[in-house]
């Protein structure tokens, strides 16, 4: 795996590919606080602080930094990965010279660079080394994330694993990933391809896309008022376009049926994607390969060790469903390293929220997370 090293350097205080007013990411101290601050990068919108604030679980966009003072700055070391999908920015983020494990973390379903928000700094500053790259169509990556199948992005992030597992500040043995959301079907694929020495899984849905996109559809309708015939007919249309995408009906029908969609006053709350009518080749050739993917013989056959997390009121992917089928499947082999937590009023990010939809004020996470990854990763030798 050929790779070309961009840049090396420490971040001080401020974030030189953004702008003088976004902090590098780091620990602070900001009025007497320990605050983890990391940069959430997602186009078009601007690059901003995303912070945690351990003391009160507080979270969020950080607008005003007075006075604040770094307590564990990191290192950036920049590559462009050859992948089998074309090139990939990413970046290995450290906080001193040695060598120590890694985790890869693994985009859902949005546009956001490598810059994650206070992930970074949190996994870095607390014992291990951050992996992380631009998802297709931003930053230095090429390629379109919206139509890549998890089994596509599972080739990225082996591609990205291959890159790094032998760097000098990468311990190769105690490369771990860790997924959010649509990345938790792409992390145990890779565990298949690649010797993952565990997996961290985040809202991960054990259903097939497909049944997720009914549940996310249905949750989403309700959520905006909208009648049981309505969600029926959005999910209709839903299915004459999963069909199509499927070999099963004409694109001719599936595009009549997106039409008739869109003109009708429960469109804009379908999640149906802006798709160009007539739809080309490339469009429908990337829903299939995206909405065929079924996770259950995946998350059967891997042995890696896994903590999967779940949000008790999640709209995005039904929580406890998942929760039930992701420990069938992976126990199914017999005594695996499984840890399955359900977060009690947590929504799909894992904040703190009444219904789902709504977090509360101040915005903050539940409590156990985030700090359950590192007592679970600490209790398995990866934080000594």
């Amino acid at each position: 795996m050929r790779h070309l090293i961009i840049a090396l350097f420490l971040c001080t205080t401020v974030w030189t590919r953004a702008n003088a007013a976004v902090l590098a990411p780091g620990l602070y101290e900001i009025s007497g606080k320990a605050v983890y601050v990391g940069v959430y990068n997602s186009p078009p919108r601007p690059p901003a602080n995303n912070y945690f604030e351990p003391s009160g679980h507080r979270t969020g966009d950080l607008t005003n930094f007075p006075n604040a003072r770094l307590k564990c700055g990191l290192h950036e070391e920049r590559r462009i990965v050859d992948a089998p999908q074309g090139r990939l920015g990413a970046s290995l983020y450290y906080a001193s010279g040695e060598r120590r494990a890694a985790v890869i973390l693994t985009h859902g379903g949005s546009a956001e660079t490598r810059d994650v928000g206070f992930l970074v700094p949190y996994f870095v500053c607390n014992g291990i080394d951050v992996i992380s790259f631009d998802q297709r169509g931003t930053g230095d990556s090429i390629g379109d994330w919206f139509s890549t199948s998890p089994i596509q992005k599972a080739d990225d992030v082996a591609a990205i694993y291959d890159a790094f597992r032998d760097d000098r500040l990468v311990d190769g043995e105690r490369i771990g990933a860790f997924g959010g959301s649509n990345g938790g079907w792409v992390v145990p694929l890779v565990s298949l391809r690649r010797p993952l020495a565990f997996m961290i899984l985040k809202s991960a849905p054990s259903e097939s896309v497909l049944s997720n996109a009914d549940y996310e559809v249905t949750m989403e309708m309700r959520g905006h008022k909208r009648s049981n015939a309505e969600i029926a007919q959005a999910l209709s249309m839903w299915h004459t376009i999963e069909s199509a995408a499927n070999g099963k009906t004409s694109w001719e029908e599936a595009d009549r049926a997106l039409i008739a969609g869109e003109k009708q006053p429960w469109f804009a709350y379908s999640l149906m994607p802006k798709l160009p009518v007539p739809t080309p080749q490339a469009v429908s050739n990337g829903l299939h390969n995206y909405i065929t993917y079924d996770p259950s013989v995946t998350l059967t056959s891997t042995t890696t060790p896994v903590l999967a997390l779940y949000g008790s009121v999640d709209k995005l992917v039904d929580a406890a469903d998942s929760y039930a089928h992701m420990g069938a499947y992976l126990k199914s082999g017999g005594d695996r390293d499984v840890t399955l937590v359900m977060l009690p009023h947590a929504d799909h990010y894992l904040e703190a929220s009444s219904d789902g939809w709504n977090e509360y004020d101040p915005e903050h996470f539940v409590p156990g997370y985030p700090e359950v990854m590192l007592r679970w990763l600490r209790q398995r030798g990866f934080i000594v």
